[in-house]
């Protein structure tokens, strides 16, 4: 079975969403470019879980209970997987000077009848 994806662009880079299967979720792949900054939203349900392929990030967490702010420099050469949990605002930033590659799990499929996405800034 072979399957055409979308690519969606725009002046931030590019989106392409991999695969959705509910009750699994889905992943996500994009790019940005150098200053870029992606998110700045918050989910009352989803968690997504991010991961810097190429390039560096600086992915920027708060808490909207109690405030707190976390922040996680996430590089290519040194992957790692960093969890947004539910109610905390989130964003990630190309922090380097080359593109960003970036790969996002979600808990649950994207609906656009409901999205679970909220605007806030971190």
């Amino acid at each position: 079975m072979s399957e055409h994806l979308e690519i969606k662009r725009d002046e931030r880079g590019i989106l392409i969403e991999l695969f959705k299967v509910p009750g699994v979720g889905q992943v996500f792949y994009a790019t940005s470019k150098p200053g870029v900054v992606r998110g700045n939203h918050y989910h009352m349900r989803k968690i997504e879980r991010f991961c810097v392929i190429e390039g560096e990030g600086l992915l920027r967490m708060r808490n909207r209970a109690t405030g707190e702010v976390q922040e996680y420099p996430m590089l290519g050469t040194a992957p790692q997987v960093v969890d947004a949990p539910v109610n905390w605002t989130h964003s990630i930033k190309n922090s380097g000077s080359t593109e960003m590659k970036l790969v996002v799990w979600v808990n649950e499929t994207y609906d656009p009848k409901d999205p679970d996405t909220f605007p806030e800034e971190v």
